[in-house]
């Protein structure tokens, strides 16, 4: 086996574990919980009505955790999905560059170390499986273009089929295929290719006919944050290189190498091409003007394209000419998925986009759990999740964490017309309190309000807990300034004898 084999295994397995680390460290996110609800839902019928009905997302993805939940409900169970094809995606990524002539270390390198990549491979999402779709549909192309075999033809349609309903933009790898064939159609054969399309047309006919439309109405009704498309263009470009575990403002890391990828980027835009850089700046040309034309678009809804993206940048090095300036542009070039990567595992609340990832429900009902008295509730602040009132009850992470035998009793501005009134009749109700304020859910004056209560009623305060320094990124862009908060605060309130 040649050494540069040995480096395509070696960075292979290295993507497989990072993406296997950690995998349960932290608690099921707000996102993850849609996935929890769905597949609480008593019928299997109704959980696809109310998808197609509220949801922007196919129903291919919350199937499968669907029949996973039947068996567990933990972290490592529901992870387990996300963990395999994010790693089975490293893989393919693999098979698809070792096809190559040019040495491709670089992207399966970049691809491999991706804290966006790894993050979609530890969430209850479906990012990290149409990753694998994507990639997966595009190597059964390219084998069946050369080999014309039934086996091929028949995987790529399967896999292609998979990555249409597991997201509405798997359609991009398609159209990119497509594309591909009208570029190519003197070395591959389009009569080849007729049959296996229209199947693939046909099978994907009763989702394009009808729910694909009603999933359509709901994005555009639907509030969007930022609406500017450059704006939302040049976070996804951040995205695809340092995820969403590294500050913006973070600028010794953020601006060398966001100079760096886009040179090199640019540079292997106009490179000497294969099938493979050509598919590559097809599907992120079509990323781009769905960006521009869709303002629903996130770059997560995007994450399928990153492998081509670090096919385009490490092209650009690629084509540099001494050997010893390749080497150390490779080098750099990786290293600066590292801060983020470090970040990531380390949980760093200032580096994270989206601290709510962070919240340690485990931890902190843990901690209830064997302090509580009898006579106390909990108060929290942080609205339960209503949409599915039809089917259970309302609940929260809180309810769904928390094992002990206290009534969890909800304060927020979704369910409370009077907070004075309601916070009153449980103060004597009870005879202890514990607090648990999410300021990224109901705003810092509501929180702080319902804090103020108990510090000047007549009560002592035994526990004090401040967990996951914060502030808005979005604050400092509207030169409000940087305001550092607590994003979740836990307080133990006892009344004076």
């Amino acid at each position: 086996m040649d050494r540069k084999k040995l480096y395509l295994i070696f960075i292979t397995l290295c993507g497989v574990f990072l993406r296997f680390f950690h995998l349960t460290k932290k608690c099921f996110w707000c996102d993850e919980f849609l996935a929890i609800s769905l597949s609480r839902i008593p019928s299997f019928s109704d959980m696809v009505r109310w998808i197609i009905k509220n949801d922007a997302h196919p129903p291919l993805f919350y199937s499968v955790i669907r029949g996973v939940f039947q068996f567990t409900q933990s972290e490592f169970g529901l992870r387990l999905i996300p963990f395999l094809f994010g790693a089975g995606a490293v893989f393919i990524f693999y098979l698809l560059l070792k096809e190559r002539e040019e040495n491709h270390l670089l992207s399966l390198a970049l691809f491999s170390f991706s804290p966006a990549a790894i993050l979609w491979s530890q969430t209850v999402k479906s990012y990290s499986t149409l990753t694998f779709f994507s990639l997966l549909s595009l190597f059964m192309f390219l084998k069946y273009s050369k080999t014309g075999r039934p086996r091929d033809v028949t995987l790529w349609i399967i896999s292609s089929l998979i990555t249409l309903y597991l997201h509405n933009y798997g359609v991009i790898i398609i159209l990119g295929e497509v594309i591909i064939l009208l570029m190519y159609r003197e070395k591959i054969s389009l009569k080849l290719f007729l049959i296996p399309s229209i199947v693939i047309f046909i099978l994907y006919l009763p989702y394009l006919a009808g729910p694909l439309f009603s999933q359509i109405a709901f994005v555009r009704a639907s509030p969007h944050s930022v609406v500017n498309p450059v704006f939302r263009l040049g976070y996804t470009f951040f995205y695809f290189i340092f995820g969403e575990t590294l500050s913006p403002l973070n600028f010794k890391f953020v601006i060398p190498g966001i100079m760096l990828f886009l040179i090199f980027f640019i540079k292997g835009l106009f490179v000497k091409k294969d099938i493979l850089n050509n598919f590559s700046i097809v599907v992120l040309i079509t990323g781009i003007i769905i960006i521009f034309f869709i303002k629903s678009t996130i770059p997560q809804n995007l994450i399928h394209l990153q492998p081509f993206f670090f096919i385009i940048v490490a092209s650009g090095i690629g084509s540099v000419k001494k050997q010893w300036e390749k080497i150390f542009l490779s080098v750099l070039t990786f290293l600066f998925l590292i801060p983020p990567l470090y970040y990531y595992y380390r949980q760093d609340s200032l580096q994270y986009h989206d601290v709510s990832k962070l919240i340690p429900h485990r931890k902190i009902c843990r901690t209830i759990a064997n302090e509580e008295r009898q006579g106390e509730a909990i108060i929290i602040t942080e609205a339960r999740e209503r949409s599915f009132s039809e089917f259970f009850p309302p609940y929260s992470p809180w309810d769904w964490y928390y094992k002990g035998h206290l009534p969890i009793i909800e304060v927020s501005p979704e369910g409370a017309n009077n907070l004075q009134k309601e916070i009153e009749e449980i103060y004597n109700r009870y005879k202890g309190f514990w607090l648990i304020l999410n300021y990224g859910s109901s705003g810092i004056q509501w929180n702080e309000n319902v804090k103020d209560f108990f510090l000047k009623a007549k009560s002592v305060k035994i526990r004090e807990m401040r967990l996951i320094k914060n502030y808005s990124f979005l604050d400092v862009l509207k030169g409000k300034g940087r305001k550092e908060y607590y994003f979740i605060e836990v307080y133990h309130f006892v009344k004076e004898l």
